[in-house]
């Protein structure tokens, strides 16, 4: 039983670390870095992560999770905010009490075209997406 535990707790481990892999910045293509210090000058302290295609940074600000991703030549790719669920639209949080959604992860995301919209990822593994306006838009699965 204690190796079954312990073989689980590795691919749990292998899976996470296959999702994003944290990189030093000096494996940055120096267009990413250029751009994440154009949009976001105030902040200081970061890591980048690769995550698929996209050089990713992170950081924390004002007590909450940031990210801003970004193409190997420097074009936003998009952003994430994880937010309280109490900031998130009051329609879009009653969509999750009338589907008796398990909230985990609320965030606010803004897209390469600097559309936002708003994620809801539940208990389940799924995403539920809205746009501004508090409308849903699809359901994926949660990164």
């Amino acid at each position: 039983m204690k190796h079954v535990c312990l073989w689980l707790a590795g691919c749990f481990f292998f899976m996470q670390a296959a999702r994003a892999q944290r990189i030093p910045e000096n494996q940055v293509p120096a267009s990413c870095v250029q751009a994440f210090h154009k949009l976001y000058p105030q902040v200081k302290s970061y890591f980048w992560e690769k995550e698929h295609d996209h050089f990713e940074a992170n950081w924390k600000e004002n007590g909450y999770d940031h990210s801003a991703a970004f193409s190997a030549a420097g074009a936003f790719a998009g952003s994430e905010t994880d937010v309280p669920l109490s900031q998130i639209p009051a329609q879009i949080r009653q969509y999750a009490d009338n589907h008796h959604l398990k909230i985990q992860e609320a965030s606010i995301n803004e897209d390469a075209h600097h559309r936002i919209n708003y994620e809801l990822d539940d208990a389940n593994g799924k995403a539920y997406i809205f746009d501004k306006q508090g409308q849903w838009i699809k359901t994926q699965k949660a990164d």
